[in-house]
């Protein structure tokens, strides 16, 4: 198994999933207006941020694609392709289609139809529970194992880089240290909000950052860092073997 491997900037992983918690609690700070306006909303930061790191995430499995023989693993090529068709979904769904960048109205039996009148499929209250509330759930989970108690338990047992010559899928599925970061955000940041609810404390709760929005923010970082973290060691891969 190899030990080196290309770096993923740490401007990206370890600093882009604080910086959003940072830059809405300042904006709240300037003033409700502020907040809502820069942050909140189909047109907000955070939100175009996250269909960002989807986008990005879904190149980077595109780019695995050509180097994909480097793998001895059968599964890796259906990965991938699962992961590009996911991640064109997940994309296209969060930026409604691109109905608010482009300004078009929806179909009017969709928007009906729709809890928020978007041009959308997760928001529909058939479609929510599957296409909404499932692929968050399985995202979650991914965060938990894959993104922190994968490596915390990797790097006990001293298992560093991937086998990409190996024809287990272990040789290479596995999000590297990098992913810790975004994955234990995501796995933390909607905990205030639920102990403010439970307690029914919301005086002096300075954390109403819409957690639900930046922990899709931080699942799409999460990706984002673990498919770019594949395509640079499967990369480096392919340039030591030429």
């Amino acid at each position: 198994m190899s030990s080196s491997r290309a770096r993923v900037p740490a401007l990206l992983w370890l600093w882009t999933g604080p910086f959003i918690v940072v830059a809405q609690l300042v904006s709240k700070v300037i003033g409700e207006h502020a907040y809502r306006t820069w942050m909140r909303g189909e047109l907000g930061l955070v939100e175009n941020m996250t269909v960002a790191f989807l986008v990005g995430a879904l190149v980077c499995a595109l780019l695995c694609l050509p180097l994909r023989r480097r793998v001895r693993s059968r599964l890796f090529t259906p990965f991938l392709i699962v992961m590009a068709l996911g991640l064109f979904f997940f994309a296209g769904e969060e930026a409604s289609w691109g109905q608010h960048w482009f300004g078009f109205a929806p179909p009017e039996e969709i928007a009906l139809r729709n809890d928020q009148g978007e041009f959308n499929l997760h928001n529909d209250p058939f479609f929510e529970k599957f296409l909404d509330q499932l692929p968050r759930t399985v995202l979650t989970l991914a965060a938990l194992v894959g993104g922190v108690l994968g490596p915390l338990w990797r790097r006990r047992r001293g298992l560093v880089g991937r086998d990409f010559a190996s024809a287990s899928l272990h040789g290479w599925i596995w999000p590297p240290g990098e992913c810790f970061p975004a994955a234990l955000m995501a796995l933390l940041i909607t905990l205030p909000k639920k102990v403010a609810d439970l307690l029914h404390e919301h005086e002096g709760y300075y954390l109403d950052i819409s957690p639900g929005e930046t922990k899709e923010y931080l699942l799409g970082l999460f990706l984002f860092v673990y498919l770019l973290a594949l395509y640079l060691d499967l990369r480096a891969e392919a340039e030591l073997t030429r």
